[in-house]
């Protein structure tokens, strides 16, 4: 058996809090028929990513309760890196790799895997006819779609002797193909599961994400046609809800780790705090964000103290760190704009706030006209960036030296 990733052999703390709808997830897939696909979406910030990996550790041999997986679900977890597989060729060839590392010997399975995984790259997944018969089929074949369906039944039944149980295969990475590479993998799913061999696909990708696959393939489409499609490709379909704001600096905490010292030293005891108390967005709860933003922290608390710069660190201060791993294009037009920029800002924020927009006059005696500063026009087009400006503009109004001096200090940095 081809070891499994670290994360799905070691315990680890529910520390995004979604073992519940984990499990629960679990119970449904053990219900569900053979052969089925659930698609996990979820809204930027969601923790969609960590929420497959610890449902893979939770259905793997590591779980930590006994009774957390049911009865019926085998407890080696495949998994698939979608992303790394196109680097190898047909994307939808990942499908039988990643099955055929559940092998337990080498032997005769293993090369009709890889005979199967040929196959499947010769297959067109594109939608586009050839001339003539492709290379998929064979001098004893004439239907080379129910040939893959029953070797990849096979292939699923090897793995899953001599314990039993359905197989989970949870795929990641799709969301970073092409638009034509999320269809292939789509249609090359649905392709191995024809017969309904004893496995469910747990596929990670974002909605958004299916839709413009869906019409790169079929041309502009309605929403409503779409939704249709989709409603036939996956069987269930879970959108993750947002990560809890007061999980996100325990989160962030987790990610930093045994760094943490180094960062109190070079920011103050109340670093964390100051931290987790900056980053506590409901937007900005995405593990992968966090992940980034703790070792931006760190590298800056280790520069800052080999340069002996060190310096209790305001709430708006951590706001201008979060801004410059978040928004970096932000950050350089209110750099560029000189010390009245923060002005400006916490301005346009307050007439957003009132709804009321500065009015300038006009020759002629016209009624005076609204005025767009910069400002507005990064607030109109995002708004995540939007809310969270809100909420700091004054304390960046009120703290341009202390800006300035951690803006030089990460320019020095790197960051």
């Amino acid at each position: 058996m081809a070891s499994q990733p670290r994360w799905a052999t070691e315990a680890h703390e529910d520390v995004i809090g979604q073992d519940r709808l984990a499990r629960s997830l679990l119970r449904v897939i053990a219900r569900m028929p053979a052969g089925s696909i659930v698609a996990v979406h979820g809204a930027p910030g969601s923790g969609r990513d960590e929420f497959v990996r610890r449902l893979a550790w939770l259905a793997g041999p590591g779980r930590g309760r006994a009774g957390d997986v049911p009865a019926g679900i085998h407890p080696e977890v495949l998994w698939l890196d979608a992303w790394s597989w196109c680097k190898q060729g047909h994307v939808v060839s990942g499908l039988v790799g990643a099955v055929a590392n559940g092998l337990r010997q080498q032997g005769p399975t293993r090369e009709r895997a890889r005979e199967l995984a040929a196959v499947m790259s010769r297959m067109r997944f594109d939608g586009s006819m050839p001339e003539v018969p492709g290379s998929a089929f064979s001098s004893r074949s004439v239907d080379p779609v129910a040939d893959v369906g029953r070797a990849f039944a096979g292939l699923v039944d090897k793995v899953r002797e001599p314990r039993g149980g359905r197989l989970v295969l949870v795929v990641d990475g799709a969301e970073r193909l092409t638009p034509a590479g999320i269809w292939q993998l789509l249609d090359g799913m649905r392709a191995t599961l024809v017969l309904a061999p004893e496995i469910v696909m747990v596929l990670s990708i974002g909605r958004e994400a299916v839709v413009e696959a869906l019409r790169v393939h079929h041309g502009e489409m309605a929403e409503s046609s779409a939704i249709r499609i989709l409603d036939d490709i996956f069987d269930l379909t879970v959108t993750v809800p947002n990560l809890e704001v007061r999980r996100i600096g325990t989160l962030l905490r987790e990610y930093i780790g045994n760094a943490e010292n180094t960062v109190r030293r070079s920011f103050g005891r109340e670093a964390l705090t100051g931290l987790s108390a900056a980053v506590a967005h409901r937007p900005l709860g995405s593990p992968r964000f966090l992940k980034r933003l703790a070792w931006r922290t760190v590298l800056l608390a280790e520069f800052a103290a080999e340069m002996r710069a060190t310096r209790v660190l305001s709430e708006a201060q951590w706001a201008w760190v979060i801004i410059s791993e978040r928004w970096p294009d932000f950050r350089r037009f209110m750099i560029r704009g000189g010390r009245k920029r923060w002005v400006e800002l916490a301005r346009a924020v307050q007439k957003m706030k009132s709804g009321k927009p500065d009015l300038v006059a006009v020759s002629g005696g016209a009624a005076p006209v609204a005025l767009r500063s910069g400002i507005a026009d990064w607030l109109a087009d995002d708004l995540i960036l939007n809310d969270y400006l809100r909420l700091h503009a004054e304390g960046f109004a009120h703290d341009g030296e202390g800006i300035f001096w951690l803006e030089n200090l990460m320019l020095a940095a790197g960051l």
